[in-house]
């Protein structure tokens, strides 16, 4: 095993001759079982004659010594702590090796709960896009919004919203979980199988999202004061980065200081707080769940992983509100102002796009043993995938930055422009969202 652990199985009677199937679950600490079977052949052991009985003054023979019990290699997926290992034995002839029997007896998807696997990657899209929307919608509300009350009110909806989402994926999660453990759905009326899931670190990751989700709901609360008597601090960033940069616009090509409108209102954050602290716990809950969480040191996957997800979270949850109050402001016919939107946005989408990047590669380090596991493990096929999409969509963000800002920057009435951004940020915006969903299939993968 890669784990350096190894399952050996030993038999109290020999084995007879022919081929042997075997199944085997190991469970991991955060409660996702991974099972798996294989077969293997003996030869047959030299049966005794039965009517050879050996002289008194004579030795026993040893020509048909009892052979030496067979001992099998069972190497887990993944490193367990509470691990079940059920491993049943059946013996086929070897005249059949490929018998039918032995087949079905392989099978081991066939002994899963029936949709209890794509039920369990239901409940984690779900709970993924809701903290995506739901982080990233905070901080583009605190940090980038400025405008009409009724854009802010509107990001804040999506924002409650997006805990609904959290807490119903929750449940559906710790639902799913119980009967994938438990091999069936009735297991979710086994006590046995819901001590298993309660007892796990996959019980604290659903826990604290589902309380992390209601506190969205429940803390992201409005209120709104005229943005030129507010403290903004994405300004404050953005000229401190130019003025250490000796005057080169490295966040954007335009200023942000005097973009403010006399009417512009901005969101007070402090009255969200109680959805910040959701926020925090759901961050929180992703050190606790998926395959790859006992990988490495846990205390650097855990800091790793954490700043991974909120960097994530805010890139993506903000470009989709970023998109939102573009075509919001166009249905009704309003300026767009997507100059002001782009620049301040592109304040905090360097910063977590950089720390993302840093943080996601420190984390395929860590979880992949050897650089060929890229390719020849699902969660490194996966993370090709992930890698290839969000490349795609920094791609447009890049084309927006290089091509499209300056061009609005030397005319804020080029409408065609305008029109792009608005395209290319929707395009970026449906590619971020494919991530999110292949990531709801990364964290269940085994690497």
């Amino acid at each position: 095993s890669t784990d350096s652990l190894t399952w050996v199985l030993g038999f109290d009677d020999p084995l007879p001759g022919g081929t042997t199937g075997v199944r085997w679950t190991v469970q991991a600490p955060d409660a996702h079982p991974i099972d798996g079977s294989f077969s293997f052949s003996a030869p047959a052991a030299a049966s005794v004659e039965a009517d050879a009985v050996p002289e008194a003054s004579e030795a026993p023979s040893t020509s048909a010594a009892t052979p030496e019990p067979t001992r099998t290699t069972v190497a887990p997926a993944t490193q367990p702590t509470q691990t079940t290992l059920a491993a049943e034995l059946a013996a086929e002839a070897s005249s059949q090796p490929e018998s039918t029997a032995l087949a079905d007896f392989l099978n081991t998807e066939d002994r899963n709960a029936a949709g209890a696997d794509a039920t369990n990657t239901v409940g984690r899209l779900l709970g993924l896009i809701g903290a995506t929307v739901g982080i990233g919608g905070l901080i583009f509300a605190a940090l980038v919004m400025r405008g009409h009350e009724g854009d802010i009110r509107s990001v804040l909806f999506w924002v409650r919203r997006a805990g609904i989402l959290l807490t119903v994926g929750a449940i559906v999660e710790l639902v799913a979980q119980v009967a994938v453990t438990g091999g069936r759905w009735s297991a979710l009326w086994s006590a046995s199988s819901i001590g298993d899931i309660v007892t796990s670190s996959f019980a604290i990751a659903v826990g604290l999202r589902f309380l992390g989700g209601a506190l969205l709901t429940t803390g992201a609360q409005l209120g709104v004061s005229n943005a030129s008597t507010m403290v903004d601090p994405t300004a404050a960033t953005r000229e401190l980065a130019t003025t250490a940069s000796a005057g080169s616009t490295l966040l954007g090509h335009a200023p942000i200081i005097g973009t403010d409108q006399p009417e512009d209102k901005a969101w007070r954050a402090e009255t969200g707080l109680g959805a910040f602290l959701g926020a925090a716990l759901i961050l929180i809950s992703f050190v606790f769940d998926g395959h790859t969480v006992t990988e490495g040191n846990r205390t650097v996957h855990a800091f790793v992983n954490m700043a991974h997800v909120a960097a994530g979270t805010v890139w993506a949850g903000g470009l989709l509100m970023l998109a939102d109050v573009v075509w919001r402001r166009h249905r009704r016919g309003a300026d767009t102002r997507a100059l002001q939107l782009a620049v301040r946005f592109s304040v905090v989408a360097a910063s977590a796009l950089v720390i993302a990047g840093i943080a996601g590669t420190v984390l395929a380090v860590i979880v992949l043993d050897s650089v060929s596991e890229i390719w020849s493990t699902a969660w490194g096929r996966l993370l090709l995938a992930k890698v290839a999409i969000v490349a795609a969509a920094a791609s447009a963000g890049g084309y927006n930055h290089k091509v499209l800002i300056p061009r609005m920057t030397t005319d804020p009435d080029d409408s065609s422009a305008t029109e792009r951004f608005r395209a290319v940020v929707t395009a970026e915006a449906i590619a971020l969202i494919l991530v999110v969903a292949t990531t709801a299939f990364l964290v269940g993968a085994a690497s």
